[in-house]
């Protein structure tokens, strides 16, 4: 695996108060490159292990046709992936990516007090070998008190922080930290239509935990009938491509198509313009 993996400091969470109470553990973090050959172009998972080491849950998956590349997490999670929060492949490694766990295994109860291990996986190859990957671990212990850490790092994952709320503060009114909205009316439940069919928003988090948002997720890969022609694509591998490729110039439903209607206005306005001087010249 690519460097040493160090448990993050231990923090306590608290017990369950009632059983209509939700507990939640959020992280965010950011990522770096792991070196492949399609950086900075980047897949990622985040799952839940016990302390055995056995799969609890997927919470948190930046991968579509490329998935089978993330080998820890492929062979964890195995084929049941349904519970996952996922997301298009990511084109780069700009801004904070953020997961929630309500603290419930793959089947919907509710774990026991004890070690849980949050992981992390990143690939921008079609890697063949664990090496070849950025993994990151991070260890907490589900407990009586309520904990935050804090600006850790671990096997290419930076600035984490790991949340946990014991009662639900969802609903109080403030955005807390790990919120993306409060209260869960003003969440969004679905997202407007992109002006750029290949910058698409997407709804990504929960409105009942307050984490409900719209993050934009460009199209990378070539597909027909989303109204995109991503760089790299062409009439064969994109049926919404143009003659001359892709690179968001050939568009056939306009999707990516900027700025090309102000070429073909300009050459209308000079043709009118030299129809009007011959009938003048001919009527002189």
């Amino acid at each position: 695996m690519r460097g040493t993996f160090v448990a993050a400091t231990l923090i306590s969470l608290a017990a369950l108060a009632s059983p209509a109470v939700a507990q939640s553990v959020s992280a965010t973090f950011t990522t770096t490159p792991a070196g492949g050959s399609y950086q900075p172009k980047n897949i990622v998972a985040v799952w839940v292990e016990d302390a055995g080491g056995v799969f609890q849950k997927t919470i948190g998956r930046w991968a579509a046709t490329r998935k089978q590349y993330l080998l820890t997490w492929n062979q964890k999670a195995g084929t049941n992936d349904a519970d996952a929060v996922s997301g298009a492949t990511r084109a780069n490694h700009n801004g904070t990516l953020t997961v929630t766990w309500d603290l419930k295994n793959k089947s919907g109860t509710v774990v026991p007090d004890g070690t849980y291990t949050i992981r992390m996986e990143l690939a921008d190859s079609n890697a063949t070998s664990t090496t070849q990957l950025n993994e990151g671990t991070f260890t907490f212990v589900k407990g009586a008190a309520p904990q935050t850490q804090s600006a850790l790092s671990n096997g290419g994952f930076n600035g984490v922080s790991i949340n946990f709320s014991p009662t639900a503060s969802c609903s109080n009114g403030v955005v807390d930290p790990g919120e993306t909205c409060d209260p869960p009316g003003s969440c969004p439940t679905s997202c407007a239509a992109p002006a750029d069919a290949c910058m698409p928003s997407v709804l990504v988090g929960d409105a009942a935990m307050c984490t409900a948002a719209c993050q934009v997720q460009p199209i990378t890969a070539c597909a027909a009938g989303d109204g995109c022609c991503p760089a790299g694509c062409d009439t064969t591998s994109d049926a919404d491509c143009g003659a001359g490729g892709g690179g968001g110039n050939n568009d056939l439903s306009g999707g990516c198509d900027v700025g090309r209607g102000g070429g073909v206005l300009l050459v209308l306005v000079g043709l009118a313009i030299t129809a009007g001087r011959r009938r003048s010249r001919r009527t002189a």
